[in-house]
């Protein structure tokens, strides 16, 4: 007789591990079985009081859009005519429901999660990639919408020489943890910039400080220059740039 579990234990298991629930200071943060186009998780916020709660993607439909290079302009006039079918509204890019019963949070996060993930679907099919992108302001842009003031662009880390390294986005993950988001470009300067500016850093050896270099995936890199790249910090493709911060902040 065999041992091996079967399939409803397997699908059970597997998709309780995918999804997962995280207490933040003002709620919970929930990871869904909604997928975006880049295959990332549906994260939906839950914020509320004794009574009511309000759920929202936190931009996360955007994020993906800007991640594509997806060019886009009114976001919100754009893409209301899809969330108000749903009862939400979009607000500086970002999802909502109305404020619901408590006991409704349930179906708050699987609305928010699929609304999300229509409108990210919606936009890779209909709205234009742009086929030359500035991947490093795509890439602001998104920390920038994700994490507001908690993201400081062109901030200086000491490094163990005590040399003060530049770095384009350092983000505030709270609790005295920081995550360098750097952006290098395909070429050797910048390459050898980047790698030696990260070294330093992570001479340190402060657990606290998080460290990924983001290299854009459209463009044609070495295998060489990939693995110089892993020397200085991780190195995290561009397309799943949104997936690999959205992780490293919920941890």
């Amino acid at each position: 007789m065999s041992n091996a579990p079967d399939l409803f234990t397997l699908a059970q298991s597997g998709l309780s591990e995918l999804a997962s629930v995280k207490r933040v200071e003002d709620g919970i943060v929930v990871t869904t079985h909604c997928m975006y186009p880049s295959n990332g998780l549906v994260r939906v916020t839950v914020r509320g009081g004794d009574q009511t709660i309000v759920a929202s993607d936190e931009g996360g439909a955007l994020g993906e859009a800007l991640a594509a290079g997806i060019e886009v302009k009114d976001y919100d006039r754009a893409l209301s005519h899809l969330v108000n079918e749903h009862g939400l509204t979009i607000r500086e890019s970002v999802i909502y429901t109305p404020q619901m019963p408590i006991m409704s949070a349930p179906l708050a996060i699987l609305l928010v999660a699929n609304t999300s993930q229509e409108v990210a679907r919606w936009m890779f099919d209909h709205v234009k990639i742009k086929r030359t992108r500035d991947f490093k302001a795509l890439l602001a842009d998104f920390l920038t919408n994700r994490f507001d003031k908690r993201v400081a662009h062109n901030e200086f880390v000491l490094g163990h020489s005590n040399k003060r390294h530049k770095f384009a986005n350092v983000i505030d993950l709270g609790h005295e943890r920081k995550l360098i988001v750097d952006p290098v470009s395909n070429d050797a300067s910048s390459i050898n910039a980047r790698v030696v500016a990260n070294l330093d850093v992570k001479a340190n050896e402060n657990p606290n400080i998080i460290q990924r270099i983001v290299y854009d995936d459209e463009d044609d890199w070495s295998p060489a220059d990939l693995n110089l790249l892993q020397v200085g910090a991780i190195a995290v493709p561009f397309s799943r740039s949104r997936e690999v911060i959205e992780r490293l902040a919920a941890a």
